[in-house]
């Protein structure tokens, strides 16, 4: 079966998007991408898209003006939409070239995505990069879940992105691009041994398959293999999670130690990198951290002791009780004015006798009350509620902020009630909502922001 067949075949399956549907498709003109819209371009029409090329020049190689040209003059002869966007010299740092640029681009594709409507962004990482991804991620050594590599589809903003091509190699996509005379530009910087990938690809990449020409599909079913295992580890321990873990203290999250009597040790370590990671979004939790926090769980019941974490995050043994909190020291012996505690995701709090609000990742139908939506990164969790404080300021858009306090004066709130008033953060301190007031316009400034959905409701 030719690449084409193969793909129509992966592409019907999958069911990623209707036929008609737009989709942007991320083109650098390399072999990869060119090769991946000239098999989206020749799709049958049952499951054919409307084809969006994004395109960046990022003025990095004195090629890249022949690579625009020739891009432009390709949309036209096809007749396909052309997104383009430069990035221009002037703004290139002097360290961190590469993160900048990608930060970048993968802005341009968010608004790409939001001005044509789509929802699915088609990337061209192919097998060969996602095993490339796992040998790095091996040697660097961290957690498990960083293995899966390059997963075929992921969430970015409010859309997904979608790699059609990793069950192909390489060698596969050249060769047909070669076939059927399609156009690309050779990247010099990827023949660079200064950069580990590179080193990867042209020192150890060619063993590996010349010991097993299978190499790239064994590593794909590997990797999906641990995908699954992992979402069914994250289904299986969500019973004990709900029992032995109070979230509804918003000041900490608490672990009852008793409920973990007679749980074998891989399990309990599995629900704190529930905890840690999926439901506080604590960073860089590092295998040795996890093992001081396990170790912490499983000395005497007389114990105690404390541990800390990145981010001004502790974890606290209390006799039976585990306690994770960020910056203790400001939730303890604080009158109730100055009270902060912190936002856990997917769950309703009281605001008031008559009001309720919560953070959802997923969007809830118009009846549960108002909606906003925020776009956040990883690192913008937790959220936290606290009072207001001098200075405090809210994003209304277009680079403008209004003062909190004036927000309160416009809205009639009495002097004596201002100082009472909360207010939703984000972990940088920037202020999200006047909690029954006004919302921020938050929009993605940056790569790889998810929806947050802020619902504020009556109480029942």
């Amino acid at each position: 079966m030719d690449l084409q067949r193969q793909f129509n075949f992966i592409v019907k399956q999958k069911g990623w998007w209707k036929p008609g549907q737009p989709v942007v498709v991320a083109v650098s003109t390399g072999v990869d991408s060119m090769t991946l819209l000239h098999l989206l371009a020749h799709l049958p029409p049952a499951v054919r898209p409307t084809i969006v090329v994004a395109y960046v020049d990022h003025q990095l190689r004195d090629q890249s003006v022949d690579e625009t040209h020739y891009i432009t003059s390709y949309c036209s002869e096809h007749g396909l939409m052309l997104k383009q966007a430069i990035w221009p010299k002037d703004d290139h740092p002097e360290t961190g070239i590469e993160a900048a640029a990608r930060t970048f681009r993968y802005r341009f594709f968010e608004n790409v995505l939001r001005e044509t409507g789509s929802d699915c962004l088609l990337t061209a990482h192919h097998g060969d990069d996602l095993v490339e991804t796992v040998i790095m991620k091996l040697v660097r050594g961290g957690q498990l879940a960083s293995l899966t590599g390059i997963r075929e589809t992921r969430p970015f903003s409010s859309a997904k992105i979608i790699r059609p091509l990793l069950p192909f190699g390489k060698q596969q996509l050249r060769s047909y691009a070669q076939v059927k005379g399609i156009k690309w530009f050779e990247d010099e910087t990827n023949r660079q041994l200064s950069v580990e990938r590179n080193r990867i690809r042209q020192g150890v990449m060619p063993l590996l398959k010349a010991e097993n020409p299978q190499l790239l599909p064994h590593v794909l079913s590997y990797t999906n293999q641990l995908v699954d295992s992992l979402e069914a580890v994250h289904f299986l321990i969500k019973p004990l999670v709900h029992s032995a873990i109070d979230f509804t203290d918003g000041l900490r999250t608490k672990i009852d130690l008793d409920q973990l009597k007679g749980v074998p040790h891989s399990v309990v370590k599995c629900l704190l990198q529930e905890v840690l990671e999926r439901q506080l979004h604590i960073p860089n939790v590092s295998t040795d951290q996890l093992s001081a926090v396990l170790d912490l769980i499983e000395q005497n019941r007389k114990s105690q002791g404390e541990l800390d974490l990145e981010a001004g995050w502790q974890v606290r043994r209390v006799y039976q009780s585990l306690i994770i909190c960020k910056e203790p020291q400001n939730f303890v012996g604080k009158p109730e004015k100055d009270r902060i505690f912190m936002v856990i995701l997917d769950r309703w709090y009281s605001l008031d006798p008559f009001t309720q609000f919560g953070v959802f990742t997923t969007r809830k139908p118009a009846a549960h009350g108002q909606s906003t939506t925020f776009y956040l990164r990883d690192t913008d969790l937790p959220m936290q509620v606290r009072r207001i404080k001098a200075g405090d300021r809210l994003s209304i858009g277009h680079g403008q902020h209004q003062k909190v306090n004036r927000v309160l004066i416009n809205a009639k709130v009495p002097n004596d009630q201002r100082k009472m008033t909360s207010v939703l953060v984000d972990a940088r301190g920037t202020v999200l909502s006047v909690l029954g007031l006004k919302n921020a316009v938050v929009s993605s400034d940056y790569k790889d922001t998810k929806p947050y959905f802020l619902i504020e409701a009556q109480r029942k």
